[in-house]
């Protein structure tokens, strides 16, 4: 793999992700978690998730047909929003401090994790995976720029601080409503 080639994949990848869904729970996971908490967890997730789907672009491929990605990540997409819309209306339960330090990096790991299956840039990954025959450097490449992406969103954070945790769930809960009815009608995100 050339520089250029791993150039191009971090790129796009980063291009893909800033307008993305990632952004969206990078800034309320933040809020509520902290900035190296909610990086840290994000970006082992998306990033072992990157390099999973690099190393097994061709079984995905094989297994599964593009409509039944579409169906299951709008499944995903479906719940997150309902439970963000959940939480916008009905407030959430206080955890205790401790609860919160020993849970909230696992929360987001798989918040991020589950988010992003069947995801564009993960279909990105795999595509150019078989193309270069290089997963590695592939999975290292969609890492960075998604990690750049998250990193973006948690630092813009602090301008958001003014709006209530109500808003922001409720916008949050209706922007993944529709990308989940994206999905379900085929448009990739």
């Amino acid at each position: 793999m050339t520089i250029a080639e791993f150039l191009l994949i971090l790129v796009i990848t980063l291009a893909a992700e800033l307008t993305d869904k990632s952004m969206v729970a990078a800034v309320l996971l933040s809020r509520r978690n902290g900035a190296a908490t909610t990086v840290s967890a994000a970006i082992t997730a998306v990033g072992l998730e990157a390099f999973i789907v690099a190393f097994i672009a061709n079984s995905i491929r094989l297994i599964l047909k593009g409509s039944i990605i579409h169906i299951v990540t709008g499944i995903v997409l479906t719940g997150i929003g309902l439970l963000l819309l959940w939480r916008a209306l009905h407030g959430e339960a206080e955890e205790s401090q401790d609860d919160q330090r020993t849970s909230s990096w696992l929360k987001i790991f798989v918040i991020f994790f589950l988010a992003e299956l069947g995801d564009v840039t993960q279909a990105t990954t795999a595509g150019f995976s078989l193309a270069t025959g290089a997963p590695i450097w592939v999975g290292l490449a969609a890492t960075l720029g998604m990690g750049i992406s998250i990193t973006t969103a948690v630092a813009l954070t602090r301008y958001t601080q003014h709006l209530s945790q109500r808003l922001l769930y409720t916008l949050a809960g209706l922007i993944i409503l529709v990308l989940a009815g994206l999905s379900f009608a085929g448009i990739g995100m």
